[in-house]
């Protein structure tokens, strides 16, 4: 069944009433009709299969059938700091993340950053729109928050729980990801919360690495090849899924 997500309190009621967005899409282009279900999610936990009543692309009116709870989200939040990528990459990245489970997404900026934020237009309403679209699509209960792009050491100083930056790099003792959270597990799971963060695609600059070595966070290792700035995004939250027993 088709999901989509509507605001808060739109399922309060019985009778729900649709915005112009999603009444729009869903008789216009997806050409639905009086009688039709699909599925509501509003991102709080709370989901619902509804009837539709009334159909035109300016108000839609529908009727839930039946209440249930969402998908439980991963018991531990999931920060990516991604470095900002040219082109479609990046909104790739922002898709295939909100399928891994990640909580949240920090567009970041860092010494070697090429992509300039200033003059993007509507980038930031335009990168919401496809977290709420991956999520409707891979049955997620929430949709994960894209943040406004920050800085590299802002970031490192706000981020919460564990802190893992892999590097291309790291020295050949570095550890990998399982690893640190293995050693770490009790924190992990204490702290509930795990941030990653993503370099540019020239890489962290030394001194960006040791400053975060100096504040506490983990330099880690995902593998002997060089990975573009998205694919190393994908992976290493692939692996921190995995490690904490939300993937396999």
């Amino acid at each position: 069944m088709r999901r989509f997500f509507v605001a808060p309190g739109v399922l309060a009621r019985d009778a729900v009433v649709l915005d112009a967005a999603l009444s729009h899409r869903l008789a216009k282009v997806l050409r639905l009709r009086a009688g039709a279900e699909v599925a509501l999610f509003d991102g709080t936990g709370a989901e619902a299969r509804v009837r539709l009543d009334a159909v035109s692309d300016r108000a839609l009116g529908a009727s839930i059938v039946e209440r249930y709870a969402s998908p439980a989200e991963p018991r531990v939040k999931v920060h990516l700091y991604q470095s900002i990528t040219k082109g479609e990459r990046f909104e790739w990245l922002l898709e295939k993340a909100t399928e891994l489970g990640v909580a949240r997404i920090v567009p970041l900026l860092t010494a070697r950053a090429v992509v300039k934020t200033a003059g993007a237009g509507d980038r930031a309403g335009r990168w919401r729109r496809i977290t709420i679209e991956a999520a409707e699509q891979c049955g997620r209960g929430a949709v994960p928050a894209v943040a406004a792009p920050e800085r590299f050491a802002a970031a490192l100083a706000s981020a919460p729980g564990l802190r893992l930056i892999p590097f291309e790099s790291a020295p050949p003792a570095a550890p990998a990801i399982q690893a640190v959270i293995d050693r770490e597990v009790d924190a992990v799971f204490a702290l509930g919360e795990i941030s990653v963060f993503i370099g540019p695609e020239g890489g962290f600059e030394d001194a960006e690495i040791a400053s975060a070595g100096a504040a506490g966070a983990h330099v880690v290792t995902i593998g002997d090849r060089v990975l573009r700035s998205e694919t190393a995004g994908l992976v290493a939250l692939t692996l921190v899924m995995h490690a904490v027993g939300e993937l396999g």
